[in-house]
């Protein structure tokens, strides 16, 4: 079967064109010995079955980061018939240095120009022709979002050729690259191959040269050494750099011939606001307004309209009385308590699911929904780059941080956009500590909305503070030179409501999908439990610490363990004592601290062992779990020395 490799630099809508190409058997899997995430689909072109493999975004390939040397390896090693780059229109010029990289390896090649339409919105237009006919290659315009010139695409799938515009790599090089290649024996690599990978010998840094001399057999050759050095010593500066200036120039002059920039008279509000997003103050004030949105929406408005209706009105005045009579019928005592008793599944299970989290969950989707299609996220990431950096990590870390606030387990997988292992412990370590899911977070919201607004800030400045001391600990703990930060900053757009309402329903029967059999695993788990006197005796072993250290009433023991088992039911579990009276306002906010601290559910748990192996995992999980007592003792201690009330 043919292969055909989607490359491009990160955020240029590749992922988006893949699914738009792919129509059978999609599969999603790490590639090995890496942990970057490869996704690979079938696609008919010609009546023929082609394999599409799409990657995440690669800036340069010649570093050695994971993305980088996955890239090499299904270039190299699998050998794809065509390669699909997709640029981002607005910025064609950095995706230019990637297809001169690509020319070296002399593949076929198609160049797929997307967002053509925000690039026409900032005055920019391809000469498509001109551009085909310098590089010798099929060019597309695509919007990928809306399916515009997909067809085009695929048709174009057929016609791939070998780009003919010439190198501008210095002759010394060149002549470098001829001798090296001159010394590689006979064998299965082709002519192209062989060049590309001596490239790859001299430009590359010291574990991609060794990888490259490796792949043609030169490692330990003498004179391969001495070419490798003399071309070295010939230039003032690293030969990385000579070739990034060669490509610079080439991409240069392919630009000015192919691209044209009509001036725009003003800027658009929604640019302005894009712009106003970067810099700090006026960045910070738009982040501190979507937080105060979130809360306001969330926890005033779904969790207090909306909930108190589901659960007063509907299951709480309609539904439980009707139910209970229809069950008098059942003679036994046992199956009625099992169905609508203190543990039973309509109360543990259908009420909290469809009563609480899901109307919860389904604002907040909506909300993170328009927030993630407006084009914010990136902007996101540029203002926190530097903030990031205190704490070991830059501002690409800030994706799968903003993503734990919707699925901490997914915010795990998606850590692997990182550029090395040192980047990825320490994510994760504060996705496992102080980022709860959007589950978790949206009854937090509920609750909190219960207490004074100064309860809310002491809760998630509390959780701020723990989360950046931990992270600048870390980064002293495991000193590191850290990688480069490089992002395309996409236009902000009004969100799609179509997109939007997509994205809300396909998450929020995804989370019923998940959470429908664990809450009732959960809740038989309890009403047995309860039933032979286990809760009691674990009620009972945790006194100590559960209503003396930290003050609260012995049941919060059951949260603890319901939120191991599912995050959300832990934080189910809490709501329901909060609304009997159990807890005061202190207590109230002791308790969010030590949930929202405490240790992840079972499933990232075991993700967090696939990941990091179980010995860092176990290090992860009891540093978190300590942490979590221990600030929930110390506020516990000082509330009440205080007199504070809330």
């Amino acid at each position: 079967m043919r292969k055909i490799l989607l490359i491009g630099l990160p955020n240029v809508g590749k992922s988006t064109l893949f699914d738009r190409l792919i129509t059978d058997k999609v599969s999603t899997g790490s590639y090995p010995g890496s942990s970057v995430e490869v996704r690979r689909g079938d696609i008919k072109v010609d009546g023929n079955d082609v394999e599409i493999i799409d990657m995440p975004g690669v800036c340069n390939l010649f570093f050695n980061e994971d993305n980088e040397r996955v890239a090499r390896n299904i270039l190299f090693d699998e050998k794809p018939d065509l390669v699909v780059q997709v640029c981002d229109t607005k910025n064609l010029n950095r995706s230019l240095l990637l297809t001169a990289l690509l020319a070296e390896l002399n593949l076929p090649l198609v160049l797929a120009i997307n967002m053509v339409d925000e690039a026409a919105q900032k005055g920019i237009k391809v000469k498509r022709h001109k551009l085909e006919e310098m590089l010798g290659i099929p060019v597309v315009e695509t919007i990928a979002s809306e399916g515009v010139g997909v067809a085009t695409l695929i048709s174009a799938l057929s016609k791939g050729q070998r780009p003919s515009y010439p190198s501008k790599l210095p002759a010394t090089l060149v002549a470098a690259v001829n001798d090296l290649t001159g010394l590689i024996g006979a064998g299965a690599l082709k002519e192209q191959e062989k060049s590309a990978l001596a490239v790859f010998s001299l430009a590359g840094d010291h574990a991609t040269s060794l990888w490259a001399q490796q792949k043609i057999g030169l490692a330990d050759n003498e004179n391969a050494g001495h070419i490798i050095k003399n071309t070295t010593q010939t230039f003032h500066r690293p030969l990385g750099l000579v070739v990034s200036r060669a490509n610079d120039l080439w991409a240069e002059a392919l630009y000015a011939e192919s691209v044209y920039v009509t001036p725009v008279s003003s800027t658009p509000l929604l640019n302005r606001i894009g712009d106003m997003a970067l810099t700090p103050i006026t960045g910070s004030i738009i982040l501190i307004a979507l937080i105060a949105m979130l809360y306001f929406i969330v926890g005033k408005f779904a969790a207090g309209f909306v909930v108190d209706f589901l659960l007063n009105d509907f299951f709480g005045a309609l539904v439980a009385p009707r139910l209970k009579n229809a069950l008098e019928i059942i003679p036994y005592a046992f199956v009625r308590d099992l169905i609508v008793g203190e543990y039973g599944l309509y109360t543990m299970a259908v009420v909290p699911v469809l009563g609480l989290l899901l109307p919860i969950l389904t604002v907040f989707f909506f909300v993170f929904g328009f927030i993630e299609d407006s084009g914010y996220i990136p902007r996101l990431s540029i203002l926190l780059d530097r903030t990031f950096r205190k704490i070991g990590l830059n501002g690409k870390a800030v994706l799968p941080m903003v993503l734990g606030f919707s699925c901490v387990t997914m915010a795990t997988i998606s850590t692997r956009v990182l550029d090395n292992k040192r980047e990825r412990f320490i994510a994760i370590f504060l996705l496992s500590l102080g980022i709860p899911c959007s589950a978790k977070l949206s009854i937090i919201l509920a609750i909190l909305a219960q207490v004074s607004f100064g309860g809310f800030l002491v809760v998630f400045g509390v959780i701020f503070f723990l989360t950046v001391a931990t992270g600048i600990v870390l980064n002293k703990m495991m000193p590191l030179e850290q990688s480069n930060f490089i992002m395309e900053i996409p236009p902000i757009r009004i969100p799609s409501l179509k997109n939007v309402l997509s994205k809300t329903s396909y998450r929020s029967l995804l989370f019923l999908q998940e959470a429908v059999p664990l809450f009732i695993i959960s809740a038989l788990g309890l009403f047995f439990a309860d039933k032979i006197g286990l809760l009691t005796i674990i009620e009972t072993l945790s006194s100590p610490i559960i209503s003396g250290f930290l003050g609260l009433p012995p049941q919060f023991a059951e949260s603890l363990i319901m939120g191991f088992i599912r995050g959300e039911a832990g934080v189910a579990v809490l709501k329901k004592m909060v609304d009997s009276g159990m807890m005061n306002h202190a207590q109230l906010v002791v308790a969010m601290v030590v949930t929202i601290l405490f240790i992840p559910c079972v499933t990232n748990f075991m993700l967090i062992i696939k990941e990091q192996g179980s010995q860092k995992a176990l290090a992860i999980i009891v540093s978190v779990t300590t942490c979590a007592i221990m600030t929930g003792g110390l506020l516990n201690y000082l509330f009440r020395w205080a007199n504070i009330a809330f």
